[in-house]
């Protein structure tokens, strides 16, 4: 039987593999939630647990509750479901309606939290699949033979996959990812991480939405919604009035610099090298980010899948199967 490496990308706001994006958010009840309420249901011992659009809150350490695993069944399953196609040709089988696979979980962590708890990450998962991970999403059983859990720093997996010419280029090249919850960054010195080059700052794009949030309100007494701020930063058209829309800008404007300044304290001059970004608060933030003229070569990674891909790839060569 072949082993499938799933890469899984474990963001503060999304979940993400290399076909698949979904919300970090769920619920759980004994009883079958209807399909009329709950598109994405997973049946894990004894227990149902339906998607839902409502984010947990962020986490430094996942390893201390089973959110992080219970998500990862979800990623599983999506992933391996969006492979179907292939499975039989590829050596999973079906029997019966169960999907049977051996699996590498290809993982990774914001990397200044990397060294301290790449361990802890690996054993979470370990403990909780050693034997095996069976449950069922939307009906289809899965018993899956876990064969190993990799664990690498995200940005560096993204940026030396994506972005590989650049990498070695450059004798250094700086990484910034900018997610939901948290700016993390790294410098990479030669091809490798340096650690003495690595932050991660609680300053991702769902702090920027409280902040609009709640300005919009006590100034023009509208209360907006996630969703219609990433409208705005991406272009798309919305019905708000224009004074409403040059606060969002403006306010976005200042947070981008805000980042950068946080940034500072490791990298005082991002002009004297090429920056990589990725995440999909760079890709939001990247007019912002260009015109602060903070950054000499700069470069955007438009794949939100980027980090999961990357962990895959990573994991593919270290296995010989690159």
């Amino acid at each position: 039987m072949r082993t499938e490496i799933i890469g899984i990308d474990h963001g503060n706001g999304n979940m993400k593999t290399a076909h698949t994006v979904f919300p970090c958010g769920f619920k759980m009840q004994e009883r079958e939630p209807s399909a009329l309420f709950a598109k994405d249901i997973v049946e894990y011992e004894g227990l149902f647990y339906s998607l839902t659009p409502n984010r947990f809150s962020y986490q430094v350490d996942k390893t201390t509750d089973e959110r992080c695993y219970v998500l990862t069944l979800f990623a599983v399953a999506k992933e391996l479901m969006e492979r179907n196609d292939k499975l039989d040709e590829d050596g999973m089988t079906r029997e019966r309606g169960t999907i049977e696979a051996d699996v590498v979980l290809a993982v990774g962590l914001p990397p200044a939290h990397f060294e301290k708890q790449h361990g802890a990450f690996q054993r979470y998962f370990e403990e909780r699949a050693g034997d095996g991970m069976n449950f069922a999403y939307n009906g289809k059983r899965f018993r899956l033979r876990v064969v190993g859990v990799t664990v690498y720093p995200q940005d560096f997996a993204a940026a030396i996959v994506y972005r590989e010419d650049i990498v070695a280029k450059y004798r250094t090249v700086f990484c910034i990812d900018i997610g939901d919850g948290t700016v993390d960054m790294l410098a990479l010195s030669g091809g490798m991480p340096d650690k003495d080059t690595m932050v991660s700052r609680e300053l991702g794009m769902s702090h920027l939405r409280e902040q609009i949030i709640d300005d919009v309100i006590n100034d023009y007494g509208m209360t907006l919604d996630g969703m219609t701020i990433d409208d705005v930063l991406s272009g798309r058209d919305v019905v708000i009035p224009g004074q409403v829309m040059e606060r969002i800008q403006s306010t976005t404007e200042e947070f981008a610099l805000r980042i950068v300044n946080q940034l500072h304290s490791k990298v005082p001059d991002f002009r004297i090298a090429p920056t990589i970004f990725c995440g999909g608060g760079a890709a939001l933030l990247k007019p912002y980010l260009e015109k602060s003229g903070q950054f000499g070569m700069m470069d955007f990674i438009d794949e939100i899948h980027a980090n999961a891909v990357g962990y895959e790839r990573i994991a593919e060569m270290t296995m010989g199967k690159g």
